[in-house]
This record gives structure tokens, sequence and C-alpha cells, in this order.
């Protein structure tokens, strides 16, 4: 999922219903106890007020225990529609809750958004490779088997003039291997819009297939030890990938942090603290919004579009917003970020380039804001 894609979410009328479950598919008897938690879910429903027919949408979209270790649904309760219903991959913090409020809690699933990598993984051999695209640590989008051209595939020890002519028939068989390895390689990292590459197998192999990939792939390239047959070596190969993509998540967060020290510290594109967030939102000027675990609790008021957001009602209505409302103050942040085009990231409060004051934001270009700012601090 892209961030963006909860536009549509966003601007729908509530109120929102957000209900968020964990579900623990490799205990005893899961699937029962996953139906339990949503006949409790139902019950508190109902003991909020909501409609049956909104309790029904949500009954519906349900899912199923063993897709994830958790689950999201959202639904606003005017036209008993569901907006999102998805599962998550790491169990909520917080446990099954049941929200309604002005706007979707999406928090949980943002927090994991930004731990999502999309990939490709690539066991090769000599005879071919399996390639398949992730959308994260665990949704496949496709998989590949490539069975190349095993026949010429390997060198034989005879001596003289056969031995060259085995000797080219088998590299040629290898490079043949590795075009059609790449071709799927790309098709499938363009499906995904992939950040790694993790290549595991046969180093000959490999070897033409870094030499044939495209340009603009080859930066994402990791090789991992490992094989392609089932030798007993999967288990070790998947924390391998898992490893490879926490890694790639950590550089990431500390590339952004780093940015944003960087910015704030010429005082450019970068402000620290509610007030200049704020107005950064209302100017769409926001290319990514940082939330710490120190982000600042509240509430906020806001309106019908993106930009319309405040410390208080009053000062929505002198700015002609008819009848503005009141919500969580992360849930009014995220609506107004992703309303503009702007990312939104979580970041550790404790390191020392995140945000002095729990929120900060990277700026798409400077104005008075950022050296006002920063005359300030």
């Amino acid at each position: 999922m892209d961030l963006h894609d909860l536009t549509t979410v966003l601007s729908a009328e509530g109120p929102f219903v957000t209900v968020l479950v964990d579900s623990e598919s490799d205990v005893e008897q899961a699937a029962d106890k996953y139906e339990l938690q949503w006949k409790n879910i139902v019950r508190e429903l109902e003991d909020k007020g909501v409609d049956p027919a909104t309790r029904d949408a949500i009954t519906a979209a349900k899912g199923e225990h063993w897709e994830g270790d958790g689950r999201l649904v959202v639904a606003t309760t005017g036209d008993a529609t569901v907006r999102l219903a998805v599962p998550l991959h790491r169990a909520p913090r917080s446990g099954a809750t049941v929200e309604v409020s002005p706007l979707p809690r999406l928090l949980p699933l943002l927090e994991e958004v930004n731990t999502r990598v999309p990939h490709v993984v690539v066991l090769a051999d000599r005879t071919g490779a399996d390639v398949s695209a992730y959308y994260d640590a665990e949704t496949v989008a496709a998989e590949v088997t490539v069975k190349g051209h095993a026949p010429d595939i390997r060198k034989v020890p005879v001596g003289g003039w056969s031995h060259l002519r085995y000797q080219h028939r088998a590299e040629n068989g290898w490079a043949a291997n590795a075009r059609e390895i790449v071709s799927t390689i790309t098709e499938l990292a363009s499906d995904v819009n992939a950040q790694l590459l993790l290549l595991v197998g046969d180093e000959r192999e490999l070897v033409y297939v870094r030499e044939k990939l495209p340009t603009e792939l080859k930066p994402k390239v990791v090789e991992l030890a490992g094989g392609r047959s089932a030798d007993g070596s999967e288990p070790l190969v998947r924390q391998r990938i898992a490893d490879a993509l926490a890694l790639h998540v950590a550089h990431e967060t500390l590339d952004l942090l780093g940015a944003y020290a960087q910015e704030r510290g010429q005082g450019k594109r970068a402000v620290d603290g509610l007030p200049d967030v704020l107005e950064a939102l209302r100017k769409a000027q926001v290319q990514t919004l940082l939330l710490t675990t120190d982000t600042p609790q509240g509430t906020l008021w806001f309106g019908p579009e993106p930009t319309d957001i405040a410390g208080t009602g009053r000062e929505l209505t002198e700015l002609g917003v008819a009848d503005p409302q009141e919500g969580p103050l992360v849930d009014v942040l995220i609506r107004a970020a992703v309303g503009t085009g702007a990312d939104v990231q979580l970041v550790p409060g404790e390191m020392a380039q995140a945000p002095d004051m729990g929120l900060g934001a990277v700026l798409r270009y400077a104005d008075s804001l950022g050296t006002n700012a920063a005359a300030q601090a």
C-alpha cells in the first residue's frame, strides 16, 4: 500500500469507526479465538452507538485469522461503508480497540507502512532461478521460475579442443540464463516499485545477472549467502532476507534524520514544533512530516480541506471555514499531510537528529518560516 492510497479514505465524510484487532494465527484454536474477538468487537460497536448497517459492514470485512498478525478496518457511519480493510503483519501494540471519532485512526497502519520494503528476491543457480516480488516482508506479488538452458550448463572436465568448445557452450548457457533472469527481475521490480534486489545463489550465474541488470537497478542489489536448492538452508536465507530489509529501513531513517538535521541547522528546508509545522501544512509546504514517540498529545481543529487546520476552532472560523471540527492532534496532522501529498515518517524520538519537540517537517521549499524558526532556536 502506498501512503497516498489513503487519500480517498481521509477525504470521506465522517464520523469514522476504526477497528483494530490482533490475530494470533500460530496459537491453538486461533480461528475460534479470532471469532470470539469479533463477537466482543460487535458488542462494543453496539455499546458505542454504531448503527446495525455499519456493524454488519465492518463484520463482513473482518477477513481471516491467518491473513496477518492483525487487521485494521475503517468505516463511515453515515453510509455504512467500509473505507479500508487491511491485514497487518505486526500485532498492534494496543491489542483490540474500537473507536468512533471525527477522523480515522491510521497511526497503527502508518507504523507498518514505514517498515514495508517492496523488493525482489532471486534464488539462482546455473540452471535458472526462482524470482519473487514482494510488496513487503510477507506479501507476495508474483513468483516466476526461469528454467534456463540446462543441457549445456555444466563445464565438463575434458581435454584438448573439446574442452574449449564445452567451456564456451557452458558460458553461453549461463549468459542466456542471465538474460532471462534479468528480464524477469526488471518486470517484477517495476511492478512493485522495488527498493531492493536480493540476490542469492550461484556466484558465477549472479556475476552475469549483475552485469546485465539495467543501470537504475544496480544500486539496489544486495547479495546474500545461500543457495537455491532445498538443502536445509532455507530458514537461514529467510533470516538473512529479513535482516537485509530491516537494515534498509534503518539506513533510510538515518538518511532522513540526517537530511532533516542538516536543513534545520541551516535554517532552510526544515521546521520544528507544532506552530511552525501547522503553518507549513497550511501552505502545503511539507514534503515529509516527522512524528516521534514524543509527539505532543491533545487536539487540533480541521475543516473540509486538508489545509484547513488550526489550534482552535475560532482561528478556522475567522479564516472562513464553516463548522470546523475537533480531532486528535496526530490524526489531524496525518490527514493534512496525506491530503497535501506529503509523506509521513515515524522516527525514534531518542535519536539526536530527531525533532526537538517531538514534531517536525522537511519542507518542499524554504521561505521566511524556516528562517524565522532557525533564528528563534
